[in-house]
This record gives C-alpha cells, structure tokens and sequence, in this order.
C-alpha cells in the first residue's frame, strides 16, 4: 500500500509521517519512508565518503555500518515508479511518501495557515485533507483518524 502526505512547508507532514511510522511499526506493519527534498539542492549528506564518491560522478555509493545501510544514488529522474522498483525486494506493507503531490497515489493533504486552496484543485486521490492547526494536539486528532483508516486497510490487504 501506498499513501502520499502533501502540503506546503511547515504543515506538519514530517510530524504525521513520524507518528504514522512509529504507531504503525509498533503494531508490527513495516513501513517504509521516501521524502521529497523540495528546497533546492541534494539533501544534507550523513556518510562524507558517500558524498566524496556522488561528487566524483559515481551514481551509486553504498556505506554499511553498525547494521545501517546509506545507499546515495544520482540519476537523471527519480519518480516514485523507480523508487518502487528499487525496494521492491523489500518486504513491506506501506509506503509512506512525503511530498510529490503530482503523483496519482492516496494522498493526505495538509493545510497551512494563509495557504491558496486553489493550489490543491490539481491533485488527485485525496483522501484526507487535515486543517490548519494552532495546537499539536488537535493536529493530532486528524491525523490518528488517517492512522486508523490506515490500519484498518492494512488489516484488509493481509486476509
């Protein structure tokens, strides 16, 4: 299963990834994380000598330790389809993916304060929208019904 969270940032999508992971994983669903580094620029690199190997034109560069794989690749276009592709060995039950809005997935939008709802007008399979929120709490609130929802379909696809 797959299931986008989209929205502008500081919407709180990260948070709801967070939760949505860390609820999911202890009732035994394994759950896979792909984000979307929207602000420019390859994100911040953990491994320097993964970074070294990228910058001398390797599109792969792997670095194991303490049982923790980081795995860099460069390629011209990443789409969510290729991503797929390379997890595919991976045995999962959902794939959480932070941003690529234009994607034709599940989505749960986030709202932000001030934000042009217009912008949504354009994407496609939402099946949540959770509100602007003042408080965490109440933030909280929306998103537990969309990890609900999201056990519920899990519970399903297993049977």
């Amino acid at each position: 299963m797959i299931l986008q969270f989209v929205g502008f940032q500081n919407s709180g999508k990260t948070t709801a990834m967070e939760w949505t992971i860390q609820i999911l994983s202890e009732k035994g669903f394994k759950v896979i994380a792909i984000k979307h580094h929207g602000h420019g620029g390859p994100p911040n690199s953990l491994v320097k000598d993964s970074t070294k190997y990228r910058d001398a034109g390797a599109i792969a560069s792997i670095v194991e330790g303490d049982g923790v794989l980081h795995l860099e690749m460069t390629q011209q276009h990443w789409n969510i389809q290729k991503m797929q592709a390379l997890l595919a060995f991976l045995d999962y039950d959902l794939l959480l993916i932070e941003g690529y809005k234009q994607e034709n997935y599940p989505k749960v939008v986030f709202s932000s304060l001030g934000e042009d709802h217009d912008k949504w007008k354009s994407l496609f399979n939402i099946q949540f929208t959770i509100p602007y929120c003042k408080n965490l709490e109440d933030k909280r609130k929306h998103v537990f019904k969309v990890i609900e929802w999201l056990e519920g379909e899990l519970v399903k696809k297993e049977k």
